[in-house]
């Protein structure tokens, strides 16, 4: 495999010249296009790649604000060897051996009697797909890829990186501000219910509830929600059961994540909800 990938490495770079002389544009877009794809399968998960490749409703993700409605948007753009690139997307959704993958490709790109400058896109485009398995940061991947650019076209490369650096970082940074609204407006939902319901209960629906819950989610539950409503569980438990929970408790302050935390603390509100409150 080594050995094919280094031959494939000296092909590639001898024809590095011509290719960015004829088609820098359609390159710098498939760049684009595989950056996007990456950005998408780190935000969403490598499975979001499918409806890349063969999306089931291609209008409606194209109008999508999204990275995901840009990496539509650009796979319909003038690429070389499109289909090539975009089997190589599909197949990093299934891959199990991205080796095997990189193997494949090869043997295909030889078959259907590639030459010239395709050898230079082949090798761009598995040295794309390999990082955005591997889910290598956008800095470091044009840096790997800065390697193969001849020196005349160094200068547009670096221009074209820099454009496209930050404005991932600039999405980067809108995705990060939105998970974190969404996460604390979830958080302050779920402890505001939770506080009501079970300060508000009454002593036999919180006796049936209890009755119903094993002592870990009771302990992970109730860990975070306010005192009164922890006071009220422990008054009703049982002496056992009561201990149990205070030892968990005991660990609050590093064995609980908060989605374990709210995800107790909805199986205890569903409960209620079952309970008639």
């Amino acid at each position: 495999m080594e050995q094919s990938l280094e031959t494939l490495k000296r092909k590639a770079l001898a024809y590095a010249g011509v290719a960015f002389e004829v088609y820098r544009e359609q390159i710098f877009a498939a760049l684009q296009f595989m950056c996007l794809c990456s950005f998408v399968a780190r935000q969403s998960g490598l499975l979001a790649l499918d409806e890349v490749v063969q999306p089931e409703d291609r209008d409606s993700l194209r109008e999508n604000e999204g990275a995901m409605g840009l990496v539509i948007s650009m796979a319909e753009k003038d690429m070389p060897l499109k289909e090539l690139l975009l089997y190589i997307i599909r197949r990093i959704v299934d891959a199990a051996d991205w080796d095997e993958v990189e193997e494949e490709i090869l043997m295909q790109a030889a078959e259907s009697g590639c030459s010239g400058y395709e050898w230079y896109v082949v090798m761009i485009y598995l040295s794309g797909g390999k990082n955005i398995v591997a889910g290598v940061e956008l800095e470091r991947w044009f840096l790997m890829l800065r390697v193969m650019v001849p020196e005349q076209w160094l200068e547009d490369y670096d221009r074209y990186c820099q454009a496209w650096t930050e404005k991932e970082q600039a999405e980067k940074r809108i995705w990060y501000e939105e998970s974190v609204k969404e996460s604390f407006a979830k958080e302050t939902s779920v402890k505001t219910a939770f506080n009501r319901v079970f300060g508000e209960m009454g002593p036999e629906t919180l006796k049936y509830v209890i009755r119903e819950l094993d002592y870990k989610t009771l302990a992970a539950g109730t860990a975070f929600a306010e005192q009164a409503v922890r006071t009220r569980f422990l008054k009703n438990l049982s002496k056992r059961r009561r201990e149990r929970v205070m030892e968990e408790w005991g660990k609050r302050d590093y064995a609980y994540h908060l989605e374990d935390i709210l995800d107790a603390m909805d199986r205890m509100l569903i409960l209620a909800g079952l309970a008639g409150i």
